[in-house]
């Protein structure tokens, strides 16, 4: 067998031992010895199928204490992400339809919780005026926009969520040095009249106000898209 096919065995045999032994994110993988014997491979072939599955994100390596289940986060995912899928005009705007999607349709579910998430609406609403406040000075306010989103779906307690935003922004970061200025103003005031609606628990008038929210960058891609 080559070698390349022996270490891809590695790795199978390596991911197929944590989901067959039930292994959860924070469990510890046996040491190094008995794992390999376990799953008939040389050692070097599991350090190179360890390895790997570090960089994806599957398992985490903690300095004197072995290995162990990493927790899920898209942030391996996209720290490989070839650059060709941040490229300008279309791209941008595909990446902004399924974010767009994901959030507006959130809307209800965020709203059907706001007592809940009352604090967290709060805090949007400060964001949101700093947004103004910043815009008015003329200065960015990128890293509010994003602490916006994060903050907004905080309640619903799902991490894919969670990190799908977070996967969307890094797309987003990539190209946004050349996207065209915003033909919009009042940015803060558009974030604080979705945090307005889902206060007033009408989910319909919240998802208007996102969708309308996104119709800007919506405009901004197509701009470079034609410049391409």
């Amino acid at each position: 067998m080559k070698r390349g096919s022996i270490y891809r065995e590695a790795q199978t045999r390596l991911r197929d031992f944590i989901r067959e032994h039930g292994l959860r994110p924070g469990d510890r993988l046996p040491p190094e010895a008995v794992l390999a014997a376990e799953l008939e491979v040389s050692r070097l072939s599991l350090r190179e199928a360890s390895r790997s599955l570090q960089t994806l994100g599957v398992i985490e390596a903690r300095p004197g204490n072995g290995l162990y289940v990493a927790t899920f986060s898209f942030r391996p995912v996209i720290e490989q992400l070839p650059y060709g899928l941040a490229e300008p005009g279309a791209s941008l705007e595909e990446l902004l339809t399924a974010r767009e999607a994901m959030e507006a349709g959130l809307m209800p579910a965020v709203c059907r919780l706001r007592d809940e998430e009352e604090e967290a609406l709060a805090r949007c609403a400060d964001l949101a005026t700093e947004m103004s406040e910043r815009e008015q000075r003329g200065e960015s306010f990128a890293d509010v926009d994003r602490e916006f989103h994060l903050s907004l779906y905080q309640t619903l307690g799902n991490p894919l969520v969670e990190n799908l935003i977070e996967l969307f922004w890094e797309l987003f970061v990539r190209v946004g040095d050349t996207i065209p200025g915003s033909p919009e103003r009042n940015r803060g005031e558009a974030h604080l009249a979705i945090v307005r609606a889902l206060q007033a628990g009408d989910a319909d008038l919240a998802t208007a106000r996102m969708f309308e929210h996104f119709d800007d960058v919506r405009v901004r891609a197509r701009l470079l898209q034609e410049r391409a």
